[in-house]
């Protein structure tokens, strides 16, 4: 289902008590990102649900997406020249451990 098509088929509701000031703020961050008060506050929640759940352990994904995860993780490494350069250089704190 696409998100358009998502977006029309809404059904879920979620209700939270707020002050007056952080219903004014809300309100006005908003207005003045030119969304509706649903979009703004749906946005924001997605957002930070995303990350914080982004460093969790358990990954949800549709069969697609597991297919295509499998399949990279699946694939034979490859030397990346930038990065062996990188990490076979000295670091700054290195020195100063060094220092007697």
């Amino acid at each position: 289902m696409s998100s358009t098509q998502e977006a029309r088929h809404k059904r879920a509701r979620i209700a939270v008590r707020v002050t007056a000031h952080q219903d004014a703020l809300i309100r006005d961050a908003a207005t003045a990102a030119g969304q509706s008060l649903t979009d703004f506050v749906t946005s924001a929640a997605v957002a930070r649900a995303e990350d914080t759940l982004a460093d969790r352990r358990v990954f949800r994904l549709d069969d697609e997406a597991w297919a295509q995860f499998t399949e990279i993780l699946d694939r034979p490494a490859q030397r990346i020249a930038e990065l062996t350069r990188l990490l076979n250089e000295t670091s700054p704190w290195d020195d100063e451990l060094r220092a007697p």
